[in-house]
């Protein structure tokens, strides 16, 4: 639960959760850690009473398997392939287990959807799921989908704080340039300002 992958993960988990409340469909949610079991339980009680069926949850629809990683993989390989879920979710921090699992999940023809900011894991989610939510993004659709006034805020000064920089990178290479091709003054001096502005001390 100290990752915010695994709060991200547990955001899109809510919005997933009422809708499969509404289509009256089933969810399975094994776990490597019983604080998310624990949040990953309350988080689908509530999407299923906001559906308006808070009689079809079930504690049962979470549960825990073991904290040891290839343990974990083992149990979630074998209910994949005993029960062929039609979609899986990989939402979250992930390490070598990524691979085994997007691969069993491909094997059995499941809709796979994945979402990770680790940069390793990434190529096999993209290599192995149908759509794959890269770095940033897992963040960005879990602040949508909360729809949460402070996530939300703080994706938008994100993005703000981006488009600033990468105007001032364009900014100070056409100073740069622009000084050292045809020796500017101003050009000079517009790069010096930028430098010492985002200049690392």
């Amino acid at each position: 639960m100290d990752d915010v992958q695994t709060l991200a993960g547990l955001t899109i988990l809510g919005r997933v959760s009422r809708t499969i409340a509404q289509y009256d469909s089933q969810i399975n949610m094994p776990c490597r850690s019983s604080l998310v079991m624990t949040a990953g339980r309350e988080m689908i009680k509530e999407a299923y009473a906001m559906a308006g069926r808070p009689d079809a949850y079930s504690d049962d629809m979470v549960h825990y398997t073991t904290d040891e990683q290839f343990g974990f993989v083992a149990a979630v390989n074998g209910i994949m392939v005993r029960e062929k879920p039609a979609t899986c979710f990989y939402l979250g921090a992930f390490f070598a287990e990524s691979l085994i699992l997007a691969e069993t999940g491909n094997s059995i023809d499941a809709i796979q959807i994945a979402g990770t900011a680790m940069p390793a894991q990434l190529p096999f989610f993209v290599a192995a799921c149908d759509y794959t939510l890269i770095g940033e993004e897992l963040f960005a659709a879990s602040a949508y989908l909360s729809n949460e006034p402070k996530q939300l805020g703080s994706l938008k000064g994100q993005d703000l704080g981006k488009v600033v920089a990468m105007a001032a990178i364009v900014i100070g290479v056409v100073a740069v340039t622009a000084s050292e091709a045809w020796q500017i003054d101003s050009m000079t001096w517009l790069a010096d300002l930028l430098h010492r502005m985002f200049a690392i001390s």
